[in-house]
């Protein structure tokens, strides 16, 4: 049987049954069908393949014989080959959880190792932008945290997580997904969702290709829609969440032993918010925690055993302690210098410093006021020691 060379795929054979090239015209498939029926008709052909080459032979005619269907023939070759080749009578759409049309293929590596062993994942899977953001962050998650652990997964995660920085899309699967989809969205009469798909498969195929998308695009007589863009540098900025983080979190870290801070102290340096209220919690240890109803600004808290006197702080003059760490509070008490305080926290920058006095009380009063130490006699019964 003479075979035919062209540009299209030809991946069923149905121009290779009716012996014409891809490129035919319609006149051309038909005589060639004609003639090829004369001679392979079981009533003029006793030959045993008879039967099964002419029933053949009527399936390619039906195909290539119409123009609708040889179109979206020769469109599924584009990405389809003979043994995965869809049933075009029970076709469907692949969607995502949200049915939604705005669907790409992800097929992004992921390691999740473990001294002992390693599980390895590139499952292609279908999303909508937003799924997709957040599956590359978790992917990326995952890669970075737990992808290293095992011997064998160090330069493979490595790679993985390179990879998937270069192509957060799968360009072959995408494309199959969305000439899928068109075309059974066009079978279930959905022609504006057919032709979003049908616009979007364009960005992968070359100007030939395009033409065979544009003409399935004019049959279904939907009026130009722009469909929505995929922004991919954002999908590659959700894989860099965690190593930012990581880094972020090394720099802290790397800066205050340094300059000899804390990272509580570095966050009121960065942070453009330092007023996170939130109601002021004392740390007993094991005696457990004590909570004021004093709503202040954020507070380093300081681990309070009443045993430890290296906790203990008097007066450097008489002071007021506040309820809060500012001026425009009211007043709890006035204490008289040398009096002996315990120490629970302090302000990010070191300016007001939280204190409980002998009655239990918990307050505020400027760092520069207290020195550590113990001044006066402890009264009988205080709070501030056991």
């Amino acid at each position: 049987m003479k075979e035919f060379i062209s540009n299209m795929k030809d991946v069923l054979s149905y121009y290779q049954i009716l012996q014409v090239a891809t490129d035919a015209d319609s006149e051309t498939i038909k005589r060639s069908y004609r003639d090829l029926a004369k001679i392979w008709h079981p009533d003029n052909n006793q030959d045993k393949d008879t039967t099964d080459f002419f029933q053949k032979l009527s399936v390619a005619y039906d195909i290539l014989g119409d123009n609708k269907s040889r179109l979206i023939y020769d469109i599924m070759s584009l990405v389809y080959q003979a043994s995965n080749y869809p049933d075009m009578e029970t076709i469907t759409p692949y969607k995502d959880d949200g049915n939604g049309v705005d669907v790409n293929a992800l097929t992004l590596e992921s390691f999740q190792s473990w001294i002992t062993g390693y599980k390895y994942d590139n499952k292609t899977k279908i999303a909508n932008y937003r799924e997709a953001l957040k599956l590359s962050a978790i992917i990326s998650a995952k890669n970075w945290l737990l992808g290293w652990w095992h011997h064998k997964t160090f330069i493979r995660n490595f790679k993985a997580i390179i990879n998937n920085l270069k192509n957060p899309i799968s360009e072959k699967e995408s494309l199959r997904l969305l000439i899928h989809n068109m075309i059974a969205y066009a079978k279930e009469g959905e022609n504006l969702a057919s032709t979003k798909c049908a616009l979007r498969a364009k960005e992968h195929l070359n100007s030939i290709e395009k033409s065979y998308i544009d003409r399935f695009i004019a049959n279904l007589g939907v009026k130009t829609v722009k469909p929505k863009d995929w922004n991919v540098l954002n999908l590659r900025l959700a894989q860099l969440i965690v190593p930012i983080a990581m880094f972020v979190l090394l720099f802290f870290s790397s800066v205050g032993g340094v300059l000899n801070v804390t990272e509580s102290e570095l966050w009121s340096i960065f942070s453009k918010n330092k007023k996170i209220d939130y109601y002021q919690t004392v740390d007993f240890g094991k005696r457990g925690r004590s909570v004021d109803d004093v709503v202040v600004g954020k507070i380093v808290s300081v681990a309070v055993n009443k045993s430890d006197i290296s906790g203990l702080y008097h007066l450097k003059k008489e002071s007021k302690i506040m309820y809060g760490p500012s001026d425009e509070f009211d007043i709890i008490k006035v204490l008289k210098d040398n009096t002996t305080v315990r120490l629970t926290g302090y302000t990010p920058d070191k300016v007001w410093a939280r204190v409980m006095i002998d009655n239990g009380e918990i307050g505020f009063v400027y760092f520069e006021d207290i020195e550590q130490g113990i001044g006066k006699e402890i009264p009988y019964g205080s709070s501030i020691i056991d």
